[in-house]
Parts: C-alpha cells; structure tokens; sequence
C-alpha cells in the first residue's frame, strides 16, 4: 500500500515541540553534521553485516536522495532530517516515472528506495546521534512496512516451457544458438539447487566440481559459503555447456578457460548480470509458449515448496538454499493444490464416520 501523504505533517499535535526537547537527550547529536560524512561512518560501522552487493545497492539508492536534497535545495546535514522531510522524500518517489515503461514507481520500488534511509536513520538512532526514529508512529500509526512479495510459484510445466524456449526456433548464428544452449543449462542449475539469480551470475569455473557433482556458492547473502550438490542431469548440462556454447560465447577454447574466469556469460563474451539474466529467461519463456514475463526466481521457490513436501529435513534445506535461519525458509515453501488436497483428504474428519454413513454420503 502507497504512504497516504496528503500535504500534512504526520505528526501527533505538539510532536514538533517534543522532537526538538528530545534532541537534548542524544549526546552526540549536532544539527550541522554534514549527512554524508554519516553515511560512510554507518556503512563502515555495518561492513561485518552487509556484503558488497548490498553496499553497492545502499550507495546507488543514498545517490538518489543526495540528487533529490540538491534538487530541492536542501542542505545534507543532520537537521535536515525530519519525519516531515523523510514523509516529503516518500511522496516524491511515488511520484517518480519508472526507469522503463510508463507510469510510476510501485509501491514496493519506492518502499525499497527508502530502506537504506530507514536502516541509516535507526544507525543513527542507536549511536545517539539522533534521539528518536523519526519514521516510528505518528498520528496515522506507524509508517507502512511492506511484507515480501508472495510470487507465482513456479510449476513443471514452466520449467518444461523454459526449456522449450530454449531449443524452438531456428538460431540466426553461432552466438544465438550457444546463448540458448546456455540458457538451457541455467534453467536445469537453477531447478535442481534453487540458486539466487546472482549467485548464479557470480559463479566462477572453478567453483563447479563436474568429478563429485558439487557447486561451490561463494557470493551468497551474508559473504556466507556453501556447497551445493548437482544431479546427474545438471552435471551432464554444464559438461555440454562448458563444451560447446562456453568457448562460442568466450572465444576462446575449453583448455585456456582458467578457474577464476566467470562461468555464465552474455552473448557478446561479457559477464552475465542479473538484469541480463532476466531478460533470457523472458525470451525463453516466450518463445516455449509462456505469456507475460518469468522471473527466474520462481524456480527457487519451486525448489523449496517442492524440498519441504518432500519431507526434506530443514536443516538440509536451510543449507542447500543458503537461508541465515529457518523462518526465512517458509517463505519460499508454498503448499500445491494436490499436498493440499491429499492432506485435507487424510485428516478431515468425515473419515471417521461409520462405513455406512460414508457410503450414503458417496
């Protein structure tokens, strides 16, 4: 749900008066502190916490609040920021024009630009920089927190559609012909370890043991490192794609391929990125017949719906998808219709009607 900004202050009556007494009780707190000298104190106090992916997605979204400060003419120190200003930032993003396409940002794009805003201003907070968390209630209640996003779990049939995508239509060259090869083969990885779209993209050569069947996951969340059993079928698919589409789209032969060389590449020999990533997937998922787009995300929640109805331990999940604990498990395991149905078949209580009974029900 979009913040309902409507010009007024989100502000209980004498809040103003009460946030600048409280100002006495943050020590350290000085109105002139210029708020990028901060930012880098908060990212240097967060390093153990946060990867290089993340720092660099902080970054990228704190320069869009510097530009939005320039533009309007606002001065990047501490007393700028108040709840009123960080409601004034809130509601220029939903006015924002997408980057792609027309309209504007949704709501779960602007509630992602303002994260790095809430977690630098609770950094402040606990270094007694600041004496309040400016975002925390007001006389709307507390400011709107968007759960994740539940996704369209994929099915078989997508994977079967990918797959198709990746084979139908004649290649126009060499370079097509091995993109889809390479396409296929992301699709048969990602189903069979459930792999984060940029793991995927960060995987080195040498981090794939074709001998025993093992990936070694080195750019997971938290710099955390994980082994990652490969089936047979994925083992034969990177076998042909390090073969035949790999040297294609490198240009270069399989015995000059160092281990510390990127695994994935995009058709022009460059790494593969995310976005990039994305952009296959839709072209494959069209061309086997999908409509809409595909995100291959999808086959990491299809791997753990499908491990948890499995009867696969938690643990084991947990390790496998690479989770820090196992609440962040349930979120990629989603109950299909059929384990739905088969357990509401076993446990409802019409069962234990006489046999009579259940027959002149039937």
């Amino acid at each position: 749900m979009a913040y309902p900004y409507d010009g007024e202050p989100n502000l209980r009556p004498g809040a103003e008066r009460a946030e600048r007494a409280a100002h006495s009780l943050a020590p350290r707190f000085d109105p002139e502190l210029a708020l990028n000298e901060l930012f880098e104190d908060f990212l240097a106090g967060s390093a153990s916490l946060i990867n290089a992916r993340t720092e660099r997605t902080y970054r990228y979204d704190w320069g869009l609040y510097r530009a939005w400060l320039t533009e309007t003419a606002t001065p990047a120190v501490l007393g700028t920021i108040t709840k009123q200003h960080l409601i004034d930032y809130i509601a220029f993003l939903q006015r924002r024009p997408k980057a792609k396409g027309r309209g504007t940002l949704s709501s779960h794009s602007g509630h992602a630009y303002v994260r790095v805003i809430r977690t630098f201003v609770r950094w402040l907070v606990t270094e007694t920089y600041y004496p309040i968390d400016p975002l925390a209630g007001g006389k709307r209640g507390a400011m709107p927190r968007l759960g994740p996003r539940v996704l369209r779990v994929a099915k078989s049939t997508d994977v079967e559609t990918l797959l198709a995508g990746s084979a139908k239509g004649e290649a126009r060259g060499a370079i097509e012909r091995a993109g889809r090869g390479r396409d296929e083969f992301i699709v048969v990885l990602v189903t069979d370890t459930g792999l984060r779209n940029s793991e995927v993209c960060a995987l080195r050569v040498g981090d794939v043991d074709v001998a025993d069947g093992w990936v070694l996951v080195k750019a997971g969340k938290w710099d955390r490192e994980r082994r990652v059993p490969l089936s047979r079928e994925t083992v034969a698919a990177l076998r042909l794609y390090l073969r035949r589409n790999r040297p294609v789209l490198s240009g270069r032969a399989p015995e000059f391929v160092a281990a510390d060389d990127v695994l994935v590449l995009s058709r022009t020999g460059a790494p593969l990125t995310p976005p990039g990533l994305y952009q296959a997937m839709g072209r494959a998922y069209r061309r086997g017949g999908g409509t809409g787009r595909f995100g291959l995300h999808r086959l990491r929640h299809l791997w753990g719906t499908t491990a948890a109805e499995g009867g696969m331990h938690p643990r084991i999940s947990q390790s496998i998808m690479g989770h820090e604990d196992e609440k962040s498990e349930r979120v990629y395991q989603h109950p299909s219709d059929t384990a739905i149905k088969r357990e509401h078949a076993r446990v409802t209580p019409l069962r234990d009607l006489a046999p009579a009974c259940r027959r002149r029900l039937a």
